[in-house]
């Protein structure tokens, strides 16, 4: 198991937009300004997703590979850190599961809160990814975060406390 700064354009988000919560991500963004740590984002290579992948999304993949070359991790879990550490303009420290140990071991780690608890948890890598597929198969587009987040700005659905606080940012 190991942990790794990573940009926002270096990771597929999930499709979950517009997210749930303006007052999660106001909250995630309160404490990244406040240089707060963030729990850690879980993550697997795309390389090892792709293999669990149907054919139509392969598809839809190699296409949105050639737009963004370097997205390199599946996100699993995190979507409000992920877009509160984008806004903040801070880099997104994500935990890389490549083998079923990592996720033990990641496990571990929701006691001391550098990790929150969530159901992928309780699914092994083939299982996380087989869920990826699933996820992917309902909604099959990808975005990286960055990109959601610049959506996000762009359609004008950010909270309106967070647009005030960050307006000079994104004139």
């Amino acid at each position: 198991m190991k942990t790794i700064e990573l940009n926002s354009d270096q990771i597929i988000t999930l499709n979950d937009y517009p997210l749930y919560s303006d007052d999660v991500l106001i909250k995630y963004f309160d404490k990244c300004r406040q240089g707060q740590k963030l729990p850690f984002v879980p993550v697997i290579k795309k390389v090892i997703v792709k293999k669990y992948l149907n054919n139509k999304l392969l598809q839809e993949l190699e296409k949105f590979e050639k737009e963004n070359p370097t997205a390199e991790y599946f996100m699993l879990d995190g979507s409000h850190r992920t877009t509160a550490l984008t806004l903040a303009d801070r880099k997104i420290i994500a935990i890389v599961y490549e083998k079923d140990k990592d996720i033990t071991e990641a496990k571990k780690l929701v006691a001391t809160n550098q990790i929150l608890e969530n159901d992928m948890l309780n699914h092994n890598l083939i299982e996380n990814c087989e869920i990826l597929d699933r996820h992917f198969t309902e909604k099959p587009y990808f975005m990286t975060v960055k990109q959601k987040t610049d959506k996000m700005i762009e359609d004008g659905i950010l909270p309106q406390n967070l647009k005030n606080t960050i307006l000079g940012v994104i004139k």
